[in-house]
């Protein structure tokens, strides 16, 4: 495997912005999942206290 070139170079503009892109959709990712838990979360919590 060859690790040189711009792609893999941690300053190269290139990587840097790889790199944030990839954290954005992580943390999307992330609050995407706690918003669909809190939903159910919420619908469960109503569902047992009707009963």
């Amino acid at each position: 495997m060859d690790v040189s070139g711009q792609e893999t170079d941690w300053r190269s503009p290139t990587f840097r912005q790889k790199l944030v892109s990839q954290i954005e959709n992580a943390m999307r990712k992330a609050a995407k999942a706690d918003t669909e838990l809190q939903t159910f979360s919420h619908y469960f919590h109503k569902c047992v206290s009707l009963t």
